[in-house]
């Protein structure tokens, strides 16, 4: 329940523990008492298919593509979800089903509204890791890590915002700072690859507005998962 009506447009499950067949359900009421619906997202699969090629003609995944406990292990577990409707709503729902897990643990939820530009991001965009291992070396010159874990780190620039996007992203740097958590998605009509590509993060740096041409304006964001 949020504190007034709003709209929400992503819904993000950070840190969970859901296994490789659950599913779960997000819905919008208009009561407080949960019996009105205004939005339903059907029940959805929580891991989507692996990309085809992943696994050989032998594996036992080859034909349904599904990920392996083992497999989505490798990654934060992220569920990401734009909701596909306008909805101005107070209560929402969200349900998890999942014959392989005794409970259902989440590091956070987050819900809230989304920001997509008008143009989208510049060429030379990218998204990568970054290792946080720290590394000793010995006089022999022998190295022994302290092994923890990557984060992502999303950078890319806005070369083509208007005048009234400018004033947008100028108060999203103002109200985000460098602590407040945001989702970044970077394509959300890629459903199959968002567990690699979105995650929460927060501001790592506040960029500048500036006016490169006479009618269009430039930002540039850095944006480091949380983990």
């Amino acid at each position: 329940t949020t504190d007034i009506a709003r709209i929400i447009s992503t819904v993000g499950i950070v840190a969970h523990n859901l296994s490789s067949s659950a599913t779960w359900r997000y819905t919008v009421y208009e009561d407080a008492g949960y019996t009105t619906l205004a939005y339903d997202s059907g029940t959805l699969d929580v891991w989507p298919q692996m990309p085809y090629g992943t696994y050989e003609w032998e594996d036992v995944h080859f034909w349904d593509l599904t990920a392996t406990d083992e497999e989505i292990s490798y990654y934060t577990k992220t569920l990401v979800y734009s909701v596909d409707a306008v909805v101005s709503e107070q209560y929402y729902q969200i349900e998890f089903f999942d014959d392989l897990a005794a409970y259902v643990e989440v590091g956070r939820i987050f819900i809230g509204a989304k920001y997509q530009p008008v143009i989208g991001m510049n060429l030379g965009a990218s998204i990568g890791y970054e290792s946080a291992t720290l590394v000793d070396t010995a006089l022999s010159g022998a190295e022994y890590f302290d092994r923890r874990d990557s984060y992502r780190v999303a950078q890319f620039t806005l070369d083509h915002l208007t005048y009234d996007e400018s004033i947008l992203n100028n108060d999203i740097m103002k109200i985000s700072g460098t602590d407040a958590e945001i989702l970044y998605i970077w394509d959300d009509s890629d459903a199959l690859n968002l567990q690699r590509r979105a995650f929460l993060g927060r501001l790592r740096t506040l960029s500048p507005i500036s006016q490169p041409y006479n009618t269009r304006y430039q930002t540039s964001y850095e944006i480091k998962e949380l983990l």
